[in-house]
C-alpha cells in the first residue's frame, strides 16, 4: 500500500492556499463562506502551520466575521505576525477593536508589532493609548508608539509627539523627530499646513541629529512654497553640501515656484553646483530658465557645457517656436566643439527636436544646417552631417547621400550608406534596393535597406522588395528574401514561400530557413503544406520542425497549438520531430493538451513518450485538473509496459488521489453516491442499477422504451457538480439533469440537461421546456476530448442564471439565463435516453452548495 508522504493535515494547509475562489458577482459571498471554514481552523486543534495558512487566506479575503478569531492568537509568539497580517487588511472598524484591545494585553515584541499594525491602520481612536506608551521604558516600545502616532498624522497626534520632542534616549528622541516628519506629511495632505509647518520648524530647532534638522528644513521650505523661497536661498548658498543637496530637493519639489531663486543663487555657486542646479532648473519645465541653461551651454566650462544640453533635452517640450530656432543655433555651433560628449549631446536635441514634428521654420533651419554640413569639404563636419541626416530622416539629402555612397573615402560611403536608412522614402526605396542589389554582401548596405523598409508603409515595402526579385540573380534574391522575412507580412510571407516551393536549391535552403524562424502564426499552414510536399528531404524536414516551432515558441490558442501537434505527428518520419511535439504537449498542459496525450497512449509507439509527459506533469505538480490527472495516470497505468513510468504513475496517482480528497473536502464536497444503494435517489430500478460501485443504466441487448431518469431526493439551487460517466453503444445518448422539475405521474422531467452522446456532447439542453440546444460548442468540436467506451469527468457548475460546463477540463457551456420565469432551483437526475440500444455508467458523483 502507497505511503503518504505529507500528513493529511499538512496536505490541508496547502488546499487553504490553492482554493482560491473565481472571481464572480457573488465573490462577497464566496468569501463570507471561506472564511467561515478558516475561521473553524483557528477554532480547531489543528498544527501551527494550518493555522498560520489559514491567517494568509484570511489576509487576502479581508472578511470582518474572522475578526474574533484571530484576536486571540495576537498573544501567540508563533501565530502572532499572521494574525496581524489578516487584520491589518480587514477593512471593518472590529480589526481596529481587536488591535487596540490588545494593547494592554500583550508584551514586549510582540506589543511592538500590533503598535505597528495599528500604525498601518492609521486608527485615529489609538491616539491617547499610543501618547501614554510614547514613554514605556522600553524603548523599542516608545519608538514604535512614535512611528505609528505619525502615520496616523492627526493633530492630536502632532501634539503628543511634540510634547515628546527631546525626552527619553537619543535613539528615542531621533526617532521622535523622524515621526514628527511623518506627520507632519499627513497634515499637509489633509490640508493642514499651519499644524504641519510648526511641527517641522519645531523639529528643526530642536538638538536632534543634523540629517533630521536638515530634513526638517527641506519640508518646511516645500510646505510653505513661495513664503519658503528665502528659506531656499539660505540652503542652497550654504556651504555645507547636505544642506545644499536638501536644499536643491526642496527646488524639484517645488517645481516652477523655485525656477527665480534658483536663477538668482546661480552666478553665486561654484561651477560643480552650477553643474547640479542646472538639471534642476530643467526639470521644471519652466521656459524661464531658458536664458540662463543656453548661457551656460555656450560660455560655461565643458562639465558645465554638458549638463546644460542635457537641461535643453529636458526644457524642449516647453519651448515654443522661436526659442527652438535660438537652441538650434547653439546647438549646432556647439557641433564645432572639441568635446566628443558635448557633440554627442547636441547631436541627441537636434534629434529630439526634429521627431517632436516641430514648426516649418524649425524644419527648415535643421534642414539647411545639415546640408551644409554634408556638403562641407571638412571630413568631420561632413561625417557629422550624414549622421544627422539619417537620424533626423531628412529625405531632401537622399539624392545627394546616394551620390555620396560611391564616394571614394570608405569612412562617408559607408556614412552615406547608413544615413539612407533613414532618410530613404516610399519614393526612392527603389533607388535602395538597386544599391543593395548591386552589392548583396554589404552589411551596412543591407543593414540600411532593412532599416528602412522596417519604418516605411508594409504593403508597398513588401511589393517593392518582391517585384525587385524579377530578373535578380539566386544572391540577390536571397538578399531580398531576407529583408521580406525582416518585415513580414502576407505579401513577404507569400513571396517567401513561392520560392520555397522552386526548383533552386540556394533558395529553398534560405526560404525554408526564414520561415522556419518566422515571428507570427500566419506561418503555420504553409510550412504544414511545405513539409507534406515538398520533395527535397531536408528541406521537408526543415519546414516540418518549423512548424512544430511556431506551437513551441508562439502565441496560439489552444485549440491552435494542438492541431499543430496532431498534424506534426501525422506527418513526422522521425523520432526528432516526434519528441518536439512532446517538449509542446509538456510545455502546455491545457485540458485539450492533457486529453490528446491520453488519447496518444494506444499507440504502442507512442505510450512511452505520452506516459513520461503525463507522470512529469503530476512529479512537477503541474496545474492540471486533479480529475483529468486522476484519470490520465490511470490511463498510463493501465497501458504502459515501461515498469519504471508505471510504478511512478501509481505514487503520482495516490498522491494526487489524496491532495484531490482533500481540496474538495476543504471547498466542502459532499458524496451524493455511497456506491452500495440508491439512498438519497429514486428513479426505475428496473432500469437503473448499481454494479461494482456504478449508477448503470439502459443495456447493450435491449432498446428503452423511453427516456428515464434517476432523481435526486433533493433540490439545489446554486451548486458545483463533479461525476464521472462512461457511455456505450453505437449511439448513445444520456445526460444529467440539472435545476429540474418532475412532472407529476409521468416518466419525464423538465428542466436543464448538461448532455451527453453522438452529436451533444458537453451540450446545455433545455428538456421537456424549450426542447433545444441552448449552447454548446460547434458541432465540428464536440467529439473531442470525448473518450468513447471510456471513462470521462463531468464538472457542472450553477450560480445565479449563469451555468457552466466541462467535460474532461475543456470547458464546453458558459451561458447565462435571461428568462426570469425560468426556476433557478431543482433535482439533479441521471437520465438514459429511450428509444436506444445503450448504457450509461455514472460513479465518483459528488456535490458542494454554493
Amino acid at each position: 500500500m502507497f505511503a503518504l508522504k505529507y500528513p493529511v493535515i499538512l496536505l490541508l494547509s496547502f488546499s487553504l492556499l490553492l482554493n482560491v475562489t473565481p472571481a464572480n458577482a457573488d465573490t462577497k459571498n464566496d468569501s463570507k463562506k471561506e472564511t467561515a471554514r478558516l475561521v473553524k481552523v483557528l477554532n480547531s486543534d489543528a498544527d501551527t502551520h494550518t493555522k498560520a495558512m489559514a491567517c494568509r487566506r484570511l489576509a487576502a479575503i479581508g472578511h470582518k466575521s474572522a475578526i474574533t478569531s484571530l484576536a486571540n492568537y495576537l498573544g501567540n509568539p508563533k501565530l502572532a505576525t499572521y494574525t496581524r497580517s489578516a487584520l491589518e487588511n480587514i477593512p471593518d472598524q472590529g480589526a481596529d477593536d481587536a488591535l487596540r484591545n490588545a494593547l494592554t494585553e500583550v508584551k514586549g515584541n510582540l506589543l511592538v508589532g500590533v503598535i505597528n499594525s495599528i500604525g498601518k491602520r492609521k486608527d485615529k481612536k489609538a491616539t491617547g493609548d499610543l501618547t501614554k506608551l510614547l514613554s514605556d521604558k522600553n524603548t523599542k516600545i516608545a519608538i514604535a508608539a512614535a512611528h505609528a502616532l505619525g502615520s496616523i498624522g492627526t493633530k492630536s497626534a502632532a501634539d503628543a509627539l511634540q510634547a515628546a520632542i527631546g525626552k527619553g534616549d537619543k535613539k528615542l528622541q531621533r526617532e521622535v523627530g523622524f515621526a514628527c516628519l511623518m506627520c507632519a506629511r499627513s497634515l499637509a495632505k489633509k490640508g493642514d499646513k499651519q499644524t504641519a509647518i510648526a511641527l517641522t520648524e519645531l523639529v528643526h530647532k530642536a538638538d536632534l541629529p543634523k540629517n533630521i534638522k536638515v530634513a526638517a528644513m527641506q519640508l518646511t521650505i516645500v510646505l510653505k512654497g513661495k513664503a519658503g523661497l528665502g528659506l531656499l536661498a539660505e540652503e542652497l548658498k550654504s556651504e555645507d553640501l547636505s544642506r545644499f543637496r536638501s536644499g536643491l530637493q526642496a527646488a524639484r519639489d517645488l517645481g516652477k515656484q523655485s525656477t527665480s531663486t534658483l536663477i538668482n543663487v546661480f552666478n553665486a555657486l561654484p561651477d560643480e553646483r552650477k553643474a547640479l542646479v542646472i538639471p534642476a532648473l530643467s526639470l521644471s519645465h519652466d521656459s524661464t530658465a531658458l536664458p540662463l541653461i543656453r548661457k551656460a551651454a555656450t560660455t560655461g566650462s565643458e562639465p558645465l557645457k554638458l549638463q546644460a544640453v542635457y537641461a535643453l533635452s529636458e526644457l524642449e517640450p516647453a519651448l515654443d517656436e522661436n526659442a527652438q530656432l535660438q537652441v538650434l543655433k547653439d546647438l549646432f555651433g556647439l557641433l564645432k566643439q572639441n568635446n566628443s560628449e558635448i557633440v554627442s549631446a547636441a547631436q541627441a536635441v537636434i534629434t529630439q527636436i526634429s521627431s517632436s514634428q516641430p514648426p516649418e521654420k524649425v524644419k527648415a533651419l535643421i534642414e539647411s544646417n545639415t546640408r551644409k554640413l554634408v556638403e562641407s569639404e571638412g571630413l568631420p563636419q561632413q561625417l557629422m552631417g550624414l549622421q544627422l541626416a539619417g537620424a533626423c530622416r531628412i529625405d531632401s539629402v537622399t539624392p545627394t547621400l546616394l551620390s555620396l555612397a560611391s564616394h571614394s573615402n570608405t569612412e562617408v560611403k559607408q556614412a552615406a550608406i547608413k544615413a539612407l536608412g533613414g532618410t530613404t522614402s516610399a519614393a526612392t526605396l527603389s533607388q535602395l534596393i538597386t544599391l543593395a542589389l548591386k552589392n548583396p554582401n554589404d552589411k551596412t548596405t543591407s543593414d540600411a535597406l532593412k532599416a528602412a523598409c522596417s519604418r516605411l508603409p508594409l504593403d508597398q515595402t513588401a511589393q517593392a522588395l518582391a517585384s525587385a526579385m524579377q530578373g535578380a540573380t539566386t544572391e540577390q534574391k536571397q538578399l531580398l528574401l531576407k529583408q521580406l522575412a525582416a518585415i513580414g507580412g502576407e505579401t513577404a510571407l507569400k513571396t517567401i514561400v513561392k520560392a520555397a516551393r522552386s526548383n533552386n536549391d540556394a533558395l529553398q535552403n534560405t526560404a525554408t530557413d526564414l520561415l522556419g524562424k518566422w515571428v507570427s502564426i500566419d506561418v503555420a499552414p504553409a510550412l504544414l503544406d511545405l513539409a507534406k510536399n515538398l520533395e527535397n528531404r531536408k528541406y521537408k524536414i526543415r519546414s516540418l520542425r518549423g512548424y512544430i516551432r511556431v506551437a513551441r515558441q508562439l502565441n496560439m490558442t489552444p485549440e491552435q497549438r494542438l492541431e499543430v501537434c496532431r498534424n506534426t505527428l501525422a506527418n513526422a518520419e522521425r523520432n526528432d520531430e516526434r519528441k518536439l511535439v512532446f517538449e509542446v504537449l509538456r510545455r502546455y498542459p491545457n485540458p485539450l493538451a492533457v486529453n490528446y496525450t491520453v488519447s496518444l497512449l494506444k499507440d504502442k509507439q507512442l505510450n512511452v513518450p505520452a506516459s513520461s509527459i503525463i507522470v512529469s506533469w503530476a512529479e512537477r505538480g503541474t496545474p492540471v485538473d486533479a480529475d483529468l490527472l486522476q484519470n490520465a495516470l490511470q490511463q498510463v497505468i493501465a497501458t504502459t509496459s515501461n515498469a519504471n513510468l508505471k510504478k511512478r504513475a501509481t505514487q503520482q496517482l495516490e498522491r494526487v488521489r489524496v491532495q484531490a480528497e482533500q481540496d474538495e473536502q476543504a471547498a466542502g464536497f459532499q458524496s451524493l453516491f455511497d456506491g452500495k444503494s440508491f439512498d438519497g435517489w429514486h428513479g426505475n430500478e428496473k432500469i437503473f442499477r448499481i454494479e461494482d460501485g456504478e449508477i448503470v443504466g439502459g443495456s447493450l441487448t435491449e432498446k428503452v422504451e423511453r427516456n428515464e431518469f434517476l432523481r435526486s431526493n433533493k433540490e439545489y439551487d446554486d451548486f458545483e457538480l463533479k461525476l464521472e460517466f462512461k457511455l456505450l453503444g453505437d449511439k448513445t445518448n444520456a445526460g444529467v439533469q440539472i435545476r429540474t422539475a418532475e412532472i407529476p405521474d409521468h416518466h419525464e422531467v423538465i428542466g436543464y440537461q448538461a448532455d451527453l452522446g453522438t452529436g451533444y456532447w458537453g451540450c446545455l439542453y433545455d428538456e421537456s421546456r424549450r426542447k433545444k440546444i441552448l449552447a454548446g460548442p460547434p458541432k465540428d468540436q464536440r467529439t473531442f476530448p470525448i473518450r468513447m467506451d471510456d471513462w470521462n469527468t463531468y464538472r457542472i457548475r450553477c450560480e445565479g442564471p449563469r451555468i457552466q460546463l466541462w467535460i474532461n477540463g475543456v470547458q464546453t457551456v458558459d451561458f447565462t439565463e435571461d428568462d426570469p420565469k425560468i426556476p433557478l432551483k431543482g433535482i439533479i437526475a441521471l437520465q438514459i435516453h429511450g428509444n436506444l440500444v445503450n448504457q450509461v455508467h455514472y460513479r465518483n458523483i459528488r456535490l458542494r452548495e454554493l
